[in-house]
């Protein structure tokens, strides 16, 4: 196992040699050994920050379009550790016991995830809480830390290289969620991420937002229909579709959408009229 994981100095995750009792209680809580490769390496440096803090993903999610994000690892013991994972479950509303956290990024978290595995070595997955995302990283532990990178940049979209079918379905799928199970703030998020793909998808989640049940989500809406009445998104939103759905919202039962929603209108045919 390549162990150029961390630097040489100790650190606050650092649980000191394993303790066998503490070992046994773990993988007695969890009714599932851990993995032979994380035992070995916490028997080469129990708990650590990384060295290598990024993972590969096809994926897009709350940390970048392509990869995730992962600070350090837990070692055998708590505070902080791995038996911290009640309690952290507990906090943010994880039922599954057989998800083992490796590392906190809240609302983010690595997990060492027995759910969907009746053999000794748990998948790696990735869990976003704030967005009902998970993504499987690796079927190993062992896979995991193989490939885990010193640095990585975020794949933005370049316009001469359009998304793969994968990846747009893929956005798809992470809007059709959001919108789904999301808090209006979480979909704003995702909106955000959005914005840097195509054209469709961005007319797609605009659809799905305007509508949402909740007003804020019409709020976080018209701030980028405020640039499109002024013509600074040109041709992402037809002008038709675009009085289509201002006109609609001008007409909400919401104050503060009602105004904004009006004064977007007023700035679109401001606009209209200075072309004709």
């Amino acid at each position: 196992m390549n162990i150029e994981l961390w630097e040489e100095e100790y650190d606050e995750f650092y649980k000191g040699e394993i303790n066998l009792d503490i070992l046994e209680k773990i993988q007695e809580e969890l009714n599932l050994p851990l993995p032979e490769s994380y035992i070995n390496l916490m028997n080469k440096r129990n708990g650590f920050y990384l060295m290598k803090k990024y993972f590969p993903t096809t994926i897009p999610n709350s940390w970048a379009n392509n990869s995730v994000h992962i600070d350090y690892l837990y070692g055998i013991g708590e505070n902080p550790g791995i038996l911290d994972s009640n309690e952290l479950r507990k906090e943010w509303g994880i039922r599954s016991k057989k998800l083992l956290i490796l590392s906190v990024n809240a609302p983010m978290f690595i997990c060492l995830d027995y759910r969907n595995t009746r053999k000794k070595e748990p998948s790696v997955t990735f869990i976003d809480v704030e967005q009902s995302q998970e993504i499987k990283l690796a079927n190993s532990f062992q896979e995991f830390i193989n490939g885990l990178v010193d640095n990585i940049e975020e794949g933005y979209i370049d316009a001469d290289e359009p998304l793969s079918q994968q990846q747009i379905q893929d956005y798809y799928t992470m809007i059709d969620d959001v919108m789904a199970n999301g808090k209006p703030k979480q979909i704003d998020r995702v909106f955000t991420k959005i914005l840097s793909t195509n054209v469709e998808l961005i007319r797609y989640m605009v659809e799905k937002m305007r509508q949402h049940e909740n007003t804020r989500v019409h709020y976080y809406l018209l701030l980028f229909l405020w640039c499109c009445a002024e013509g600074d998104n040109a041709g992402t939103l037809s002008d038709d579709y675009l009085l289509e759905v201002l006109t609609e919202l001008a007409s909400s039962k919401n104050k503060e959408v009602k105004a904004i929603a009006s004064g977007n209108l007023s700035k679109l045919y401001k606009r209209l009229n200075s072309v004709g």
